[in-house]
């Protein structure tokens, strides 16, 4: 039995989930651009993967924007086989934020990951090491860099930005 690629809005709204993945929505991209529609019939029709790679790619774009400091480590994935649900995971305390897409909608999602992202920040780091008060080692005596002023971990934290700045441009060029 060969397995259908093609579904119409309403179709992918009941395959994938109906808050996260509404008719309107889908519409929408094929109107941005982001996904294909396919005539037949004067009916227009999507492909499956196509919908969910664009809502996961404008969903990691968002989380880059919102949370830029938490984005370079999570990954999100998307299982319509098992209860219809994102994960988004990588948090620095091997947490995951699960949306269901049947009852959530990207935005729940994204307040997920915020209140996520604001306990992780707000954890408190606890020392490893001996149960004695040890003085922080000195700081290291860095070589004259280029000339600059400027500490070599902040330079490095520049040039980074920068790079960051040109993937968001070019990403956004590429649609």
């Amino acid at each position: 039995m060969e397995s259908k690629s093609l579904f119409t809005a309403q179709e992918l709204e009941e395959l994938l989930g109906e808050t996260y993945f509404y008719r309107q929505g889908i519409y929408r991209l094929a109107e941005d651009g982001k996904i294909s529609p396919y005539q037949v019939n004067g009916k227009l029709y999507f492909s499956n993967q196509e919908v969910v790679l664009s809502a996961l790619n404008r969903l990691a774009n968002r989380i880059r924007l919102r949370f830029s400091r938490l984005a370079p480590y999570l990954r999100i994935n998307f299982d319509e086989n098992k209860n219809k649900t994102i994960i988004v995971y990588g948090f620095p305390d091997k947490s995951t934020v699960i949306a269901n897409t049947e009852s959530e909608t990207e935005e729940e999602l994204l307040r997920k990951i915020e209140d996520k992202g604001r306990e992780v920040k707000n954890m408190l780091d606890v020392p490893v090491g001996p149960h004695h008060d040890v003085p922080p080692p000195p700081p290291p005596h860095h070589p004259p860099h280029h000339g600059h002023d400027i500490p070599p971990h902040e330079e490095l934290l520049e040039v980074l930005r920068r790079i960051e700045d040109r993937l968001i441009r070019i990403e956004e060029k590429l649609g």
